[in-house]
């Protein structure tokens, strides 16, 4: 839909509603992503105690960030060349540290330095842990958001809000230490959670129902895009493997996702700008076609050139390019 803005086309009604519908499917990304790699630390830490964890730290943080780094500046090279998008240095650094265009990074390695503690506070307590993380993201999305709550808290609450990761905290912030609870207690969990699949499947999809009619301006609810997520991870943590479809595929694309999220808005740009330029801007009036085309695009091109570079360069080298 921005293309077509910036082309000057104007989209029919019915097709600016599946692209709203498409776009909000994304607000469960990144929460699901988080879910996973907490998940994943939590089994890596089986059996460890609290300095073995810490041992697993370094390693983790090293192919999050050198591969977040390459790709970020890859993307700026990009977005310079087709839309003259620029800065000098120091703002290229910002970038990189608030999280441009990936502003869950930062985030993932804040809790992945915090991870062993957060797995070592989770054996003692988890419902402490859960409740300490929700308060603290409802907190921060009541004083990042004065338009829909007014102002609850007096400013100097403010400075309670950490820097750099407060946005996505606010958004994201209960899902990494939710997929520590999880990891650590998986059949537990799912033994809680399976009476009520039904349940949050159901609110979730009502939940975003709802996101996409916000979005579409027939509703004012855009608190629903932070708390629809929640609900679909506890849906999805009461699937059987059996019951997913293309099970196979989607662990494929599991085991490739932080990869795909740096690869991803590079992508897109250079494929809707080829579009543009090979065709006409007229092409852009069936953006809902152009939008599944470029998506499968990039899930598919990349998810088979990072699984040829692992088979042919090995494991480690894979992991310096794309984590």
């Amino acid at each position: 839909m921005q293309f077509a803005r910036v082309e000057g086309v104007v989209l029919p009604q019915w097709q600016k509603y599946i692209l709203v519908a498409i776009k909000e499917l994304g607000i469960f990304a990144v929460p699901l992503f988080l879910f996973l790699a907490a998940s994943y630390f939590a089994y890596a830490a089986q059996g460890k105690d609290f300095q073995g964890m810490v041992r697993l730290v370094p390693n983790t943080v090293k192919f999050i960030l050198i591969p977040y780094i390459l790709w970020s500046v890859l993307f700026y090279v990009v977005a310079f060349y087709l839309f003259g998008e620029k800065t000098d240095l120091v703002g290229y650094a910002k970038n990189l540290i608030i999280g441009y265009p990936n502003n869950f990074v930062p985030l993932l390695l804040f809790f992945t330095i915090l991870a062993p503690l957060l797995v070592w506070l989770s054996r003692k307590s988890q419902t402490l842990i859960f409740l300490l993380f929700l308060v603290y993201q409802a907190f921060l999305v009541i004083i990042l958001r004065p338009d829909l709550f007014g102002k609850v808290f007096p400013d100097w609450t403010n400075t309670l809000a950490l820097p750099v990761i407060r946005l996505p905290l606010a958004l994201w912030g209960i899902f990494y230490p939710l997929g520590i609870i999880y990891g650590l207690n998986s059949e537990k969990s799912r033994k809680l959670l399976n009476p009520l699949s039904l349940i949050s499947l159901f609110i979730t999809l009502c939940l975003f129902i709802i996101s996409v009619t916000t979005q579409l301006g027939f509703t004012n609810f855009p608190i629903v895009e932070i708390i629809a997520p929640f609900f679909g991870v506890l849906w999805l943590t009461t699937l059987k493997r059996e019951q997913i479809p293309f099970i196979h595929w989607f662990e494929r694309l599991g085991k490739r996702s932080y990869g795909l999220y740096l690869i991803n808005l590079i992508l897109i740009n250079l494929l809707l700008t080829a579009i543009i330029a090979i065709g006409s801007k007229n092409i852009l009036i069936y953006q809902p076609v152009i939008v599944i085309l470029v998506a499968a695009i990039t899930l598919l091109l990349p998810l088979y050139w990072m699984e040829a570079i692992e088979k042919r360069s090995g494991r480690s080298f894979y992991k310096m390019i794309f984590g």
